[in-house]
């Protein structure tokens, strides 16, 4: 007996989940250029990353729609837009760096000393704290989408799988049969028939010998 188990075509599964992987981190990867100016304003210092998370939005975006180039294209694409990531969270946080080792300005109505910069505001750290999260999310989620890629290039087209059945034996009796080979007497008794007589066989009968003569003497001669 053969079952045939339906086959799933893997192919547009993977290729949808690489789609919305890219399109997923070109997505986060806008907002975290987005927060910090959404937070902290067009006064804000740390706005100015949304010009490298931009570029990094753009090459994940072209890596969804690109996805048929090849793997050097797509990598590249990648590439690209993990290092403007990366110079994105350097840029934000390299201004807290800045101020705790060079001091900030006191707080007013004190005198700020030249060279001196003001202290970071909540709205800029709420901001920088958004768009670092959504920044490292945008480049894990970028990873999958490249991850499931390569995985689709390397698996090759498999034949729908089958699975057989052995048929299921059944279980050997206790008792075997025993052949029989019938008789003319227990034929017979099984049908409820007499059984037939046998031919008998004619007496035996000796066959007679002749006699012979009787036995004469010749008298001794003198």
């Amino acid at each position: 007996m053969q079952d045939r188990i339906p086959h799933v075509n893997e192919a547009p599964r993977r290729d949808r989940q690489m789609i919305w992987a890219f399109w997923l981190a070109a997505a986060l990867a806008a907002s975290a250029g987005v927060l910090p100016f959404a937070f902290g304003g067009t006064t804000s210092r740390v706005a100015v990353v949304a010009i490298p998370f931009g570029v990094a939005a753009l090459a994940l975006g072209a890596c969804a729609l690109l996805r048929d180039a090849g793997r050097t294209i797509t990598s590249g694409l990648y590439f690209v837009a993990g290092l403007a990531i990366v110079y994105g969270l350097l840029s934000m946080f390299s201004l807290p760096l800045q101020q705790a080792i060079g001091g900030t300005c006191p707080v007013p109505p004190q005198p700020c000393a030249p060279g001196l910069q003001r202290p970071l505001t909540v709205a800029e750290n709420t901001g920088m704290g958004f768009g670092a999260g959504f920044a490292i999310a945008s480049l894990l989620v970028g990873f999958f989408g490249l991850l499931v890629f390569y995985r689709r290039a390397v698996l090759p087209p498999s034949a729908p799988p089958e699975r057989k059945i052995p048929a299921i034996a059944p279980p050997p009796s206790a008792v075997q049969p025993v052949a029989v080979t019938p008789t003319p007497n227990s034929s017979a008794a099984e049908n409820g028939s007499a059984p037939e007589d046998e031919p008998e066989l004619p007496a035996h009968q000796e066959d007679e010998r002749p006699e012979l003569p009787p036995h004469e003497s010749t008298p001794p001669t003198t």
